[in-house]
């Protein structure tokens, strides 16, 4: 009776799902004759739809293409924009998926017990940090920002259980990257775009930030190196070379001390976890080191070399001096920190108990994030935020090194690389982060949810058949 129940919800989903799929079809044929250009957007976005519907894995590779648009600059993303109207549409299948597959998504959470109560308790702490907040509108907003991307942690754990699956979403990260390292590559986007400051041949994507941009070209890179194992046929390896190229270029460009630190910290995850392909993988990084040593040596500007190798506190971001603000506030509130997003609201106030501040504009006047993932969630969290994060990234690393030995022990080669890539891969961007305050990153959410379906598709063998619910 209650499976019958199930699948006469499921149907009476899929029936208004048709119908309201109809009638945006008709009014898409009239909306056409006077805005040709909103109708093709409408009707990319009804195809996202059918197909995350039709097939959730596939829906999450679609939005991972998506999610490196996020930040276009110039664009007002405060609102409803495309990436979080696709972000919303992904959840509803999400929901509706599990109306069908009860068995399945109850096995996936039992499997995966302390992430479920991490997840839970990370964001119950974020919301309850309202209580003790300063400014308690932005603490809601920005906890809200956080479990959406808890949300796509948990869609994308259960949605991946095949072989199929991770394929699917590792194309999609690593051409999500290209479109926007290709598009920052041609011009049309950099760095001034969002500091009239900066130096205008640092190059941002459409990510709209340089560092975040090398931060997320890493595992890019990482998915590149293993995936030329992986995918043996003419057409893959001429498109992972051309991917691999143009990510190897755009990192450099970028001109982030973090993407050369996270690629420093790629290549010594090579070195120590890729297994039987680690001479192979360790000459494709070096190749890309090689590259990098003669772009700085010989290609670029003078002051390009200087920016990336003097790491100053007056210079660029003021990183110093918001490491340091960071430190004192969690000093001042070590447990629960001063909630979440109340970094920026309690900044100024900090400025005047230091005497050595060498960008106090930074920090007073145009008061900016910690720029390092772990000090600001330390700061705005306390150790016990900070403590559930790092609990819930080596949770999801380890339930995908659990499952590369179990490929390994099987002999499932292609699924074993794969699943060394998403690991050495998320290692690097995670290094990259120690830069930059990314804990509300999608790309960071992905994939750690990435990573720890992989032990699901361990259980599974890598059948390409959904598990029975």
């Amino acid at each position: 009776m209650i499976a019958q129940a199930a699948e006469r919800r499921e149907l009476f989903a899929r029936s208004g799902l048709a119908l309201a799929l109809a009638a945006a079809a008709a009014l898409l044929g009239i909306g056409a004759v006077t805005s040709p250009a909103l109708a093709l957007a409408v009707a990319l976005g009804l195809v996202f739809v059918a197909v995350a519907f039709s097939n959730l894995a596939a829906g999450v590779a679609l939005f991972t293409v998506i999610t490196f648009f996020d930040r276009i600059p110039g664009v007002d993303n405060a609102g409803l924009t495309g990436v979080k109207a696709a972000g919303a549409v992904l959840a509803a299948a999400w929901l509706v998926s599990l109306l069908g597959e009860r068995g399945h998504a109850a096995r996936v959470v039992q499997s995966h017990a302390l992430l479920a109560a991490l997840a839970v308790v990370f964001t119950s702490l974020a919301f309850a940090s309202a209580l003790w907040a300063a400014d308690v509108g932005v603490a809601g907003a920005n906890a809200f920002r956080l479990i959406q991307g808890v949300l796509l942690f948990a869609i994308v754990l259960t949605a991946v259980h095949t072989r199929r699956h991770v394929v699917w979403i590792v194309w999609a990260y690593m051409t999500g990257a290209f479109l926007t390292a290709v598009v920052g590559l041609a011009g049309a986007s950099s760095a001034e775009e969002i500091d009239p400051y900066a130096s205008s041949d640092r190059l941002a994507g459409r990510i709209g930030d340089p560092n975040e941009l090398a931060a997320i070209l890493v595992p890019a890179l990482a998915f590149v190196v293993f995936g030329l194992v992986v995918f043996r046929t003419p057409l893959a390896r001429w498109l992972l070379a051309a991917y691999g190229i143009v990510f190897a270029l755009a990192l450099f460009r970028t001109e982030s001390r973090g993407g050369l630190v996270a690629l420093a910290v790629l290549l010594v995850a090579v070195a120590a976890l890729s297994g039987s392909l680690r001479a192979r993988a360790l000459g494709a990084v070096l190749v890309v080191v090689a590259l990098g040593l003669g772009y700085y040596s010989l290609v670029a500007p003078p002051e390009t070399l200087s920016r990336v190798t003097e790491f100053a506190a007056g210079g660029g971001t003021g990183r110093l001096d918001l490491w340091g603000i960071a430190l004192d506030m969690s000093g001042d509130h070590p447990a629960l920190g001063v909630g979440a997003g109340n970094f920026q609201v309690e900044e100024p106030a900090y400025a005047t108990r230091s005497t050595t501040l060498l960008r106090p504009d930074l920090v007073v006047d145009t008061p900016k994030v910690a720029h390092n993932t772990y000090l600001h969630v330390l700061a705005e969290l306390g150790w016990i935020g900070l403590a559930l994060l790092l609990a819930l990234v080596v949770a999801s690393l380890a339930h995908a090194w659990r499952a590369v030995r179990s490929f390994e022990r099987t002999g499932l080669r292609d699924l074993e690389m794969l699943a060394r890539g998403i690991v050495v891969g998320t290692l690097g961007m995670l290094a990259a982060f120690a830069f930059i305050s990314a804990q509300y990153e999608k790309q960071l959410w992905l994939l750690l949810g990435l990573a720890a379906s992989l032990s699901t598709v361990a259980r599974t063998g890598g059948d390409e058949e959904s598990p029975s619910p």
